[in-house]
């Protein structure tokens, strides 16, 4: 507690000297951190084989390749989103001209998860150099070799002043809660997200929550079944389902259901051999406690495909479940594993009413070729993003923002809204002392008093 105190209130007169609020100074850092990346590639490389068993194709895609774009875009646009906003004034405020200024909160802390351990450790941390804040990065216990590659990457970029990282478990975590922050930003499971967010009310401290939940992916008979397959397994196994956006479970028509249940399982043969545990492009689960989860999730199902699991290795089989009902267990909670429950239907109104009466998951996906029924299953669903024909893929679109709704999440993030979302917005209005009107002072004047009705319309 002690030590947490003295970094907050290094930090803190750190950023009272208004070091920060230098653009030049921020883009500086930010260009620093992406080369820091660069030469620590390899190590970074090696950290996440360690703790997830991510080939280097998936490390560098879904991890370090994200960041580093996230970075390019930052230092690229940071002057234009920083530069202050001039704003209608309207004619009663006159002479007055209007401007929104972007400020940064002060204090943040960032709390990570262990699935993307250094890309949503550092995506974060972007926005909230970039808008010019202190910060403080817990990265995750469960993947240690990540959490020190980032420890050391940081250490080179940054004065402990500015931006400093705090390793530990659950005892951490709640000591840096029970500071006063200026802003936090938590990603993980939703149970985690209500205890952030009750220690966060304490000094009304604003929250940004990326959370997750059971994300629908709905295939209609009009589709073409083949891509929906290879897109449907490529995005529930990607980081072995560990994915707040991969498909949770799966609404198949009726008419359909055999050919696709067979296209996907020729998916994983063709993806990952008939042996995934062995395969190096399969990823790991992240430690036994969470492959005993699963394994639990299988009791009472119909197993389709796969099924096998090895606590030891931290491997677990892609697995495609069938006979699940609405009711069934393993539609009560987030699976984040490769675990794929199938349904069928009949009718979508049916579907669309299961989905909307379960709490607001992060992402919905539909696949149909009919433009009528993607613009209907839009329209009567809610999420907080979704993909037509496609899955997890909008998450790699920085001028797209990230984040959910309800359960799922609150605020979003991901490129210029990084910045926005760290940043506070001032209105200021400027008014000359050349002149003053009298209008507005009393005594009031009946006549003004009808020309301010003519304006207020």
């Amino acid at each position: 507690m002690k030590k947490t105190n003295e970094t907050i209130n290094v930090q803190s007169q750190y950023f009272d000297s208004h070091a920060t609020l230098d653009i030049n100074f921020r883009i500086k850092h930010l260009k620093k951190l992406k080369q820091s990346i660069k030469n620590h590639e390899n190590e970074l490389f090696a950290a996440l084989k360690a703790d997830l068993g991510k080939s280097e194709f998936e490390a560098f895609s879904t991890e370090i390749g994200m960041v580093q774009l996230e970075l390019t875009k930052h230092i690229q646009n940071l002057k234009k989103w920083a530069r202050p906003r001039k704003v209608p004034t309207p004619i009663f405020a006159f002479p007055s001209t209007s401007r929104i200024f972007r400020q940064p909160y002060g204090k943040v802390l960032i709390i990570s998860p262990f699935n993307f351990p250094f890309m949503l450790a550092l995506t974060p941390l972007i926005g909230a150099v970039s808008a010019g804040n202190v910060v403080v990065l817990k990265p995750s216990e469960f993947t240690p070799h990540t959490a020190a590659a980032i420890e050391k990457i940081i250490k080179e970029t940054f004065n402990k002043k500015h931006v400093i990282v705090v390793q530990g478990g659950v005892e951490i975590s709640q000591d840096l809660l029970a500071q006063r922050w200026d802003k936090i930003f938590f990603t993980g499971s939703s149970r985690v997200g209500k205890i952030v967010l009750k220690a966060a009310a304490q000094n009304l401290t604003p929250v940004i929550l990326e959370l997750g939940g059971k994300n629908p992916v709905v295939v209609d008979k009009d589709t073409n079944l083949k891509i929906a397959a290879r897109r449907i397994i490529w995005g529930k196994l990607l980081n072995a389902g560990q994915s707040c956006v991969a498909p949770d479970y799966l609404f198949v028509h009726s008419e359909v259901s055999e050919k696709l249940l067979l296209l996907m399982k020729q998916m994983i043969e063709q993806f990952f051999t008939e042996h995934p545990n062995t395969n190096s492009d399969f990823p790991k689960i992240v430690n036994e406690i969470a492959i005993g989860r699963l394994t639990k999730l299988l009791d009472d199902t119909n197993i389709y495909y796969g099924g096998n699991f090895d606590k030891g290795d931290k491997h677990f089989s892609p697995t495609i479940l069938t006979g699940v009902n609405m009711e069934s267990p393993i539609m009560k909670e987030e699976i984040f594993g490769p675990i794929l429950p199938v349904l069928t239907f009949e009718n979508i109104d049916e579907v669309i009413t299961f989905i909307n009466a379960g709490e607001k998951p992060l992402s919905v996906y539909y696949f149909s070729e009919n433009k009528k029924k993607q613009k209907e299953f839009l329209q009567k669903t809610y999420s907080g993003d979704a993909a037509i024909n496609e899955v997890v893929l909008h998450f790699t679109n920085f001028s797209l923002p990230f984040g959910g709704v309800g359960y799922s999440g609150m605020g979003s993030y991901h490129g210029k809204r990084s910045f926005e979302v760290f940043s506070h917005e001032r209105s200021v209005i400027k008014t000359t002392t050349k002149f003053d009107l009298p209008l507005r002072y009393p005594p009031y004047k009946k006549w003004v008093l009808k020309l301010l009705r003519v304006l207020f319309r």
